[in-house]
């Protein structure tokens, strides 16, 4: 993301050098506009949460690198979930079932311990 965010910045502004006027407005919509689907979340979220004509380039961009940080983050956190649930059950054994079960109820035969 990070990258996709330089490229845009460094086209934007040879494109204002050679004297193209481009709004905040017009960067944004790009911008999001070429982000591939799997942002499609965060892009439906910007558009339907910010007014495009006043928010900046800059504000997205630190908008996109959190949502990409959080992902990451979601992501390391459920496998490490996965792992630690795996590893919880390693050596236990079959499961045993209602009829071998040591918990409530009477004993054996019906009698009280």
């Amino acid at each position: 993301m990070q990258e996709f965010l330089s490229r845009v910045s460094g086209i934007v502004n040879q494109m204002r050098y050679y004297g193209e006027i481009l709004s905040n407005e017009i960067v944004v919509s790009k911008a999001l506009r070429s982000l591939t689907s799997k942002y499609d979340h965060a892009v439906a979220a910007n558009e339907e949460t910010k007014d495009l004509s006043t928010y900046t380039f800059d504000e997205l961009m630190s908008s996109l690198i959190a949502h990409v940080a959080r992902i990451r983050y979601h992501e390391k956190f459920e496998e490490n979930d996965f792992q630690v649930k795996e590893d919880s059950f390693k050596g236990k054994g079959e499961f045993h079932g209602r009829d071998h079960s040591r918990g409530r109820g009477r004993g054996q035969y019906g009698e009280s311990r």
